[in-house]
Order: structure tokens, then C-alpha cells, then sequence
């Protein structure tokens, strides 16, 4: 319950003021390792804090309760995700970033209505054809006995899939290549600490490379969004049907915006990273691995899953609801206060940057008895509202691609442990990396084992036992 009360003058509580350094220390810390710092500052200071207490800029707003308060205000609390970059006018990295994650009010409005048509179950679930061809060609490439690098795997995989189902591109073309290779490098560029902490535009720093791997982006989707432009009739792609999108007053989305869109759209992808942590998960939970498989195949006899019977996988549901519960693609969330405003008994001023936190939610006793637990079968009597549980974000800015993620995840999982049993190579570091979604910093390598094979819980290392409960 949030305190209603206003204290006139009251100071927020946070770390001790370090004079001209302070925010900067706490924006490291937080970059770092997000999901230990915001943990961390609800241990220490409850659910609403600051960076720092004298000039509350940054501000952590923890819970459901405040989960609630952000996202049903969009008008007060609004999206603004590159405010903080000072990107140049008029760059590439502008026209990118332009979209659902910079809009509010009537823009945002439009846009989100212009682009449902693309996101709608019915044209989602065309995909499963393309899906299931790519995740056959990828499986076929797997030897028994063999360490490899599932996160990679996966991410391949993912990739793939996308530039079919979003671009109509073969992703083993030059242009789908490339274009993946551009935007893991962009989102490595952009979320290092040396681009955000020194934006000079200066010959060999790491802003100016990311500005021009921004260009070369750009191109690329600009050529793409001719080519769709040109093509008699409609693709099954999203970007076919973001091109042929009109309102209803007959107007399209225009070159920039669909540049930024198409952007969004592709490197939000966190799929591959949800798997790989759930099959994590089950790998060091055998018990769970056995009841899932069992359903799998007596469900599946071995066959990819109908839409119909992805309906009967019962046990799957709950898994991936408990996988995506402990790692939620949407760890943390930001909001700007659009004006002075009240954050439960504390005065906040306009611009301040407003934290929401999905893994700590996600992590509170009194909504998920024993947190730490993987426990898919919580889910068979917990109901949580959509501010205690938000893998996929909340309110009017939630992500369109969520059930596009579902059903990727419940079909290349389906198949994947039908085939195989994947176990981490025992020993390994397991430590959380903040990308776009949690990942495994070291990445995940496993043994590739056939599909039913029982074996001992391999040892993991590493912070990942602050994230869950292990034997």
C-alpha cells in the first residue's frame, strides 16, 4: 500500500551524498548489474529511493503498488527512452531510436494502432511454419556429445526467424547477415558505459563508432523499406504490413518512422535470452525437465506442435511462466515525471527519472511464496494482477511482440527437448550481464545430450545463486 500522506521538504531516502560523482557512481552501479542494485536499494531504503537524496533526478519506485501508480498515469509518468543520450539532431541514431519507445499521449496512439494489424494472433500464428523450418534446420546442425554455446545457438536461431518473419529475408543472405552483425554491435556500443558517460563525438570514441554503425543501419532498412514499397501486394512479414498500414484517416507511417519502428521491433527481440535461461532452469531442476519431456511427448509423439496442441501443453505454460517470472525480459522499466508530482509521501520534480523494477516485483515473499524457488506449479493457484507480474512490461507502452515471443519459445522449446537434452558444461560461471534482457555475461555452454537422458544436476557458479534458489 503506498503512503498517501505528503511529508512538505521530506528528503527521499539513498546512499550518502559524494560530492560531483554521486549520480555517476550510482549510474555505474546500476549498469553493472541492475538487477543487484535495484535488490539492493529496496533492501536498504524500501521501495522508493534516490541516486541521490538532495537532487532526486533518478528515482526507484518498487513494487506493484507503484508498478500501478507509473503505468495507469501515462500522461503524468511518460516514456522517453534515449532522453539521457543528448543524441545529434537529425542522425542516423535519432531516426532509429523514433518510436513506441520515445511516444507518448496522441502519437503514441496512432503508431500503436497503426502497427497492431501486424502483431495480431492470427497473423502471428501464420509464422509457425517458418518457425518450425528454421528450428528443424538449426537442430539438424546439433551432435550428440558435442559443448557448444546454447545462448549462441539460440540467438542464431532467433535470428533467423526474425528476418523471415519481420523483413521476408533468408537470414543466411548478405543482407540479413549483415544486418544482424550492425545490431549486436549498436547494443554493445550503446550500453557501454564509456558511450554514456563521455557523448563526445570525436574521431575513435566509442559514441562517434556508434554513430556510424547507426548510418549503415539506416541504410539498410531505408533500401529494405523501398524494396517492400515497390512490391505489388502484401507480404506476411511485419514490415509488408507496417508499409500497406493506413488509419482511418488513409494515412501511412512515414519512411523515418517506419525506419524506427522496424528498428524497435528487431532489436527488442529477447526471446533467445528466455530460453536460454529456461532451459537453464530446467537443467538444474531434473524433476521439472522429466514432467515437461513426459508431456511433450505424449502430446507431440516427436512431431513439432499444431496451435492446437501448443493449447494442451500445459505444463510448458507453466515453466515459461516461471522462467520469465525469475527472468523477465522486462527487468526494469523507465518513466519520466512530466511534471512535480507525488511518489507515495515524497515530492519528485519534473523531468525526474522514475525507475519500475520487474525482478524485484517478481521477488517479493508476499506475492511469491519461497521467491528464490523455480516452481512452475505456483501457477496452478497464484493469480497475480498485471502489476505484480509483468515479464513483458505493463499499461499502454507493454510490448507488442509479447505473444510473438510466446509462441516462438513454446515451439522451438517443444522441439528442442524432443530432440535433445542440453546440460551445462558443470563448473561454469552463471553471472547476470544487462543487455537488452538479462543474459548470461559468459554465455552458456552445454553438452548435448539425447533427449531423455538422466543425469546428475551439473554444478553452476557465479551470482546466479542470488537469483534463485539452487541445491
Amino acid at each position: 500500500m503506498i503512503a498517501t500522506e505528503t511529508r512538505p521538504g521530506a528528503r527521499l531516502p539513498g546512499p550518502r551524498h559524494v560530492p560531483v560523482i554521486g549520480w555517476q557512481i550510482q549510474g555505474l552501479k546500476m549498469l553493472r548489474d541492475p538487477p543487484a542494485h535495484f535488490t539492493e536499494a529496496f533492501r536498504r531504503y524500501g521501495p522508493v529511493s534516490a541516486w541521490d537524496p538532495r537532487k532526486p533526478r533518478h528515482v526507484y519506485a518498487l513494487g506493484p503498488d507503484y508498478n500501478k501508480l507509473l503505468f495507469t498515469q501515462p500522461e503524468r509518468f511518460i516514456v522517453d527512452a534515449f532522453r539521457e543520450s543528448n543524441l545529434p539532431r537529425d542522425s542516423s541514431m535519432e531516426r532509429l531510436t523514433f518510436g513506441l519507445l520515445r511516444l507518448n499521449g496522441d502519437a503514441h496512439r496512432k503508431h500503436r494502432t497503426l502497427m497492431q494489424p501486424a502483431f495480431r494472433v492470427q497473423r502471428i500464428e501464420a509464422c509457425r511454419e517458418t518457425i518450425i523450418a528454421s528450428t528443424q534446420h538449426e537442430l539438424d546442425s546439433w551432435r550428440v556429445g558435442e559443448r557448444q554455446r546454447i545462448d549462441l545457438d539460440l540467438m542464431r536461431l532467433i535470428v533467423r526467424v526474425a528476418m523471415q518473419t519481420m523483413f521476408g529475408l533468408d537470414s543466411l543472405d548478405g543482407t540479413g547477415v549483415r544486418l544482424h552483425s550492425l545490431i549486436q554491435r549498436l547494443l554493445t556500443l550503446a550500453a557501454a558505459p564509456t558511450t554514456m558517460l563521455l557523448r563526445l563525438n570525436l574521431p575513435g570514441t566509442p559514441y562517434r563508432q556508434m554513430l556510424r554503425v547507426a548510418q549503415e543501419i539506416e541504410q539498410i532498412l531505408a533500401g529494405l523499406i523501398r524494396r517492400k514499397r515497390q512490391e505489388p501486394g502484401e507480404g506476411l512479414d511485419v514490415l509488408s504490413a507496417l508499409v500497406s498500414a493506413r488509419d482511418e484517416n488513409g494515412n501511412a507511417l512515414t519512411d523515418n518512422e517506419l525506419i524506427g519502428e522496424a528498428y524497435n521491433v528487431l532489436c527488442h527481440s529477447t526471446s533467445a535470452a528466455s530460453m536460454t535461461w529456461t532451459l537453464f532452469l530446467l537443467d538444474q531442476h531434473p524433476e521439472v525437465m522429466n514432467t515437461l519431456v513426459d508431456e511433450l511427448r505424449t502430446t507431440l509423439g516427436g512431431a513439432p506442435p499444431t496451435l492446437e496442441q501448443l493449447k494442451k501443453l500445459e505444463y510448458l505454460d507453466l515453466v515459461l511462466k516461471e522462467s520469465l517470472r525469475l527472468f523477465p525480459p522486462a527487468s526494469f522499466l523507465m518513466r519520466y515525471a512530466s511534471e512535480s508530482c507525488q511518489l507515495g509521501p515524497y515530492e519528485i520534480p519534473e523531468g525526474a527519472m522514475v525507475f519500475a523494477s520487474g525482478f524485484v516485483t517478481h521477488r517479493l515473499p508476499e506475492l511469491f511464496p519461497r521467491p528464490l524457488k523455480f516452481d512452475p506449479l505456483r501457477w496452478k493457484s497464484t493469480n497475480p494482477t498485471v502489476y505484480e507480474y509483468m515479464p513483458f512490461g505493463a499499461g499502454p507502452h507493454n510490448c507488442l511482440g509479447r505473444h510473438m515471443a510466446m509462441l516462438e519459445m513454446k515451439l522451438i522449446l517443444s522441439m528442442v527437448l524432443q530432440r535433445f537434452r542440453p546440460s551445462l558444461v558443470s563448473g561454469t560461471s552463471v553471472n547476470r550481464a544487462m543487455r537488452i534482457s538479462l543474459v548470461p555475461r559468459e554465455g552458456l555452454p552445454v553438452v548435448i545430450h539425447p533427449a531423455g537422458t538422466s543425469l546428475a544436476r551439473p554444478v553452476a557458479r557465479g551470482n546466479i545463486h542470488e537469483s534463485i534458489e539452487l541445491n
